[in-house]
């Protein structure tokens, strides 16, 4: 995915509810081609560490489609914070929100992305 799309997905997410802190991509090949908080002024955000450890959870996700199915999307729910990843063809949407964001909302962004994505590779 170009940065300009992951720019357009990032708007896009961010707008879907006010909750959301954070949006990156990792591409398979290239790496990080975005990794953007909403409030930079946040002093201790822990998406900083998250991006550093995310290349360990992408493989095992991968390993685990071959035994368990197709990921949709992946949830960890902390004390403080949600990370959605999605699995995407060429990478992972990673996605963070406050911990008050109801399921239903992380249904919701995980489904808008894919909907995104699809419609950037028809064009």
């Amino acid at each position: 995915m170009k940065l300009a799309d992951c720019l357009l997905i990032k708007n896009i997410v961010f707008n879907l509810d006010e909750r959301v802190r954070y949006f990156g991509f990792l591409e398979n090949r290239s790496g990080m081609v975005i990794s953007e908080l909403r409030n930079r002024e946040n002093s201790h955000n822990p998406e900083e560490q998250l991006v550093r450890d995310l290349t360990f959870f992408k493989g095992a996700m991968s390993s685990w489609a071959l035994y368990f199915g197709h990921v949709n999307y992946s949830l960890v729910v902390h004390d403080k914070f949600k990370i959605i990843m999605i699995p995407v063809e060429s990478g992972l949407v990673i996605v963070t929100s406050d911990a008050s964001l109801p399921s239903q909302s992380v249904e919701e962004i995980a489904a808008k992305v894919k909907e995104e994505i699809a419609a950037l590779s028809k064009l």
